[in-house]
């Protein structure tokens, strides 16, 4: 935590938050998602956790956000990414509705090829 400077929350999910930080030395933004420990007292829990992070570890993709590191406080669980100012696909269709066809078919591109190396990576 020390290289760290923490800001304010960028959003928020049902077992911790993710807030938006700066790393000291390299002058970086960054997202740090912190977790509480107490959410990860069930194995369904600790393996949702566990993936989520051997994801990001082995995925190379450039709209797939980077992993920078991992680590735990007394009461947290910390992963710092790649900050991505645009938000996430999801939340790019909940706004909208809808999109075009021509969104909707480079956004399927991107996912598809995404979960092609993760098969091809097992």
């Amino acid at each position: 935590m020390k290289f760290y400077i923490v800001g304010r929350v960028i959003g928020k999910g049902a077992f911790g938050k993710v807030n938006l930080c700066l790393h000291k030395l390299s002058e970086k933004l960054l997202a740090m998602k912190s977790l509480h420990k107490k959410y990860l007292d069930n194995a369904e829990n600790r393996a949702r956790f566990n993936n989520e992070i051997e994801l990001l570890k082995t995925l190379k993709h450039r709209n797939v956000i980077r992993l920078y590191e991992t680590f735990a406080s007394d009461n947290l669980m910390l992963i710092i990414t790649e900050f991505c100012g645009g938000g996430d696909l999801l939340t790019y269709i909940r706004k909208r509705k809808r999109v075009r066809e021509s969104v909707a078919r480079v956004a399927l591109k991107q996912v598809l090829g995404i979960y092609i190396v993760r098969y091809l990576m097992d």
